[in-house]
């Protein structure tokens, strides 16, 4: 139960809700034990002595008390149900929320199936418990005790004979209790793998396609949904075990009702009336105990579920906004930047490492300016740290040593949304949301016009491609935009960056997707949009790089080389080796296409 006691802080904003609920309960609970008294009251003072008018008023009282307690029971569910989906709405706000802050790292530790999983299978589970369990509990308890009372003051001796096989179903509950909780801790997790692999294949259809691994991707899923199956049969084996018992104690209890019963009325010491509400009333006594196994069942789902969305609630965010900072000031601030010159970035001895692997430094003692308004441009090979350093500007990660600085200022010291209002990045893999083609260029600016989006467009070349969509601008791109080719996406991330017209812009290897045509326009519209700006460029393609006013070479995350494309060349260092690299490759391309030609001619 100490798991469950998290969710009380989220039911407590609905606490008149609940005195409402708590009086429709009260009602039904009322209704419900008046029905076998009012059975008894038309027996004995009814049919007993012959008076049909007794049995006609006691009749139409049980009658009302059926209708009252089918009305009750109705209103009850209409409240619990209702409150236990705005518990349930509001934690899953809560840690969708969470979810939003939550840095990068958390990310690579936690798959995305096993978040899905949380957010719905964990989270049904919650609102089952919240909703119906946790309501039916307190009603069912509270009627086996009202229930008892009764039936003490009608015959005790009888009330403590029916109840003697009772500590048989007690015994099986509290066993099956013991063995339900890890088999629903165990079905919880095995659902989590299997929503991984699920997602992880839809993501990567086009990859399980290109090579045809469609058998071991069904292979895959084969395994994990029978464990999840295993798991199932496991847990439903438990609850098939427990429930024949109390139903065997279910009718024990009866037997002795029975036979004990009618002995009394033989002796005389029990009416005729009294022994039917003692057969209505038990079942008052044996449901409640009956209904403790679904209880259970139902309490131990939630349970299990429980910590795995806390889990989530109680991540930390490592990358949050600095304490004691004005909101309000910061966002004025940067509107006011944005407005007067570019943006100057400082690197100064920069080291960092992975919040995963803290001893392995990706950069080691970096620093380098990218002074206002002009493009510097990031050049080093696999795992020389590239990436990381556009990572750290915006604060997807944060230093482990030295300091990043925009106009003197420690990012760490500026509002997330500040910093980040300030800055236009273009992803290595772009990502576009099931939307308008329009949503997707204004998702930074959703208040843009029609005219900026356009416009924003034509400078990254993807005006031309829109026009030519089935509904143009207002034409969904499907689900990471899969309509679209990689070129037409990595276009439609460059006119989302350019319409937030920032004063920092990061391209990381934004011209990858496209082809050398297509680059040119770009890099030929896109000179434009630099001029003024601050620009922080990471590509491969030297025909991207050259035209920096600065170039900065990494190697083992440090500076190698920082200089002009002709300062660099003229060391003969490692800028040189990978350009001769590069530039031989091209020669080698262009040699095999002039060969093919001139094989077509001949």
């Amino acid at each position: 139960m100490n798991e469950l006691k998290r969710l009380i802080p989220y039911a407590k904003p609905y606490w008149r809700r609940a005195i409402v609920l708590a009086a429709f309960s009260i009602a039904a609970l009322v209704s419900g034990l008046l029905e076998p008294y009012f059975l008894g009251l038309t027996v004995d003072r009814g049919i007993s002595t012959g008076s049909m008018g007794n049995v006609a008023l006691y009749g139409a009282l049980l009658l009302a008390s059926a209708a009252l307690l089918s009305l009750f029971n109705y209103l009850k569910s209409v409240w619990q149900g209702a409150i236990g989906t705005d518990v349930v709405r509001d934690l899953r706000n809560m840690l969708y929320r969470k979810l939003q802050y939550l840095p990068f790292s958390w990310y690579t530790t936690m798959p995305t199936g096993q978040i899905m999983s949380r957010m719905i299978s964990d989270m049904d589970a919650v609102e089952q418990f919240v909703a119906f369990g946790f309501t039916t509990m307190l009603t069912e308890g509270s009627t086996f005790i009202f229930t008892f009372i009764i039936l003490m003051m009608l015959d005790w001796q009888l009330t403590l004979a029916v109840l003697l096989p009772m500590p048989l179903m007690v015994y099986a509950i509290v066993r099956f209790r013991m063995k339900i909780d890890p088999a629903w801790a165990a079905v919880r997790e095995q659902m989590g793998r299997l929503t991984t692999v699920l997602q992880e294949n839809i993501a990567g259809v086009r990859v399980v396609k290109a090579f045809a691994r469609e058998p071991h991707a069904l292979a895959l899923f084969d395994e994990q949904n029978m464990l999840n199956r295993a798991r199932n049969v496991d847990r439903a084996r438990l609850e098939a075990g427990a429930f024949p018992m109390m139903d065997f104690v279910s009718g024990l209890s009866f037997i002795v009702m029975i036979m004990v019963g009618a002995l009394r009325l033989v002796q005389g010491s029990l009416t005729m009336g009294v022994y039917f509400s003692f057969t209505w009333y038990i079942w008052s006594i044996i449901w409640p105990v009956r209904m403790t196994g679904w209880l259970v069942s139902v309490m131990r789902q939630a349970a299990a579920s429980v910590p795995r969305l806390f889990a989530i609630a109680d991540a930390p965010e490592i990358i949050s906004d600095p304490a004691g900072k004005s909101a309000g000031a910061e966002a004025a601030r940067s509107a006011e930047a944005q407005n007067l010159t570019p943006a100057r970035v400082q690197f100064e001895d920069v080291t960092f490492s992975f919040p995963d692997d803290p001893k392995t430094p990706v950069l080691r003692g970096l620093s380098f300016t990218v002074e206002p308004g002009r493009t510097v441009a990031i050049l080093g090979g696999t795992g020389s740290g590239k990436s990381s350093v556009i990572n750290l500007v915006p604060r997807f990660y944060d230093v482990t040593g030295g300091r990043v600085l925009v106009d003197g200022v420690d990012v760490r010291d500026m509002k997330l949304a500040a910093l980040r209002g300030q800055i236009g990045i273009v992803p290595q893999e772009t990502f576009l949301f099931s939307a308008m083609l329009k949503d997707n260029i204004a998702f930074g600016r959703p208040d843009a016009s029609m005219d900026e989006i356009v416009a924003a467009s034509q400078v990254a070349q993807a005006h031309e491609f829109a026009a030519l969509l089935p509904k143009g601008y207002e034409t969904r791109v499907g689900e990471r935009g899969v309509g679209l080719s990689g070129g037409q996406k990595q276009r439609v991330a460059l006119a989302r960056a350019v319409l937030m017209n920032p004063r920092i812009l990061i391209l990381d290897e934004a011209t990858s997707a496209v082809d050398t045509e297509t680059e040119t326009a770009i890099q030929e519209a896109m000179a434009q949009v630099l001029r003024g700006r601050t620009a922080i460029i990471v590509a491969q393609r030297l025909s991207t790089i050259k035209s920096a006013d600065r170039i900065v070479v990494l190697k083992d995350g440090r500076v190698a080389e920082e200089g002009t494309h002709a300062e660099l060349l003229a060391l003969g260092g490692e800028y040189t080796s990978l350009y001769e690299l590069q530039y031989r490759e091209q020669e080698v391309q262009q040699g095999d296409v002039i060969t093919d030609e001139a094989m077509l001619v001949a």
